[in-house]
């Protein structure tokens, strides 16, 4: 699972956490969403540049990750 919880936000990061769970066990593409297109890749890319940029200040953004061959959150060992 994605780690958010050493964001600067607490209730921020944890719903993060829970987000990055949920995105975690959808299947690759799938549309979560029809009406507005919104898809899984949607959420993993917007959960990957919030994993980057969670410790940069108030208007300062980070560098972009790198695309990922698998749109997937960032992801630790599963134990």
């Amino acid at each position: 699972m994605a780690a958010f919880d050493d964001s600067s936000d607490p209730a921020l990061g944890a719903a993060c956490n829970r987000l990055a769970a949920w995105v975690e066990t959808l299947p690759q593409g799938v549309t979560i969403d029809p009406a507005s297109g919104l898809s899984e890749d949607d959420l993993a890319l917007i959960l990957r540049h919030l994993h980057a940029t969670r410790h940069d200040g108030a208007g300062q953004r980070g560098a972009a990750p790198p695309p990922a061959a698998r749109a997937s959150v960032p992801v630790t060992a599963k134990g």
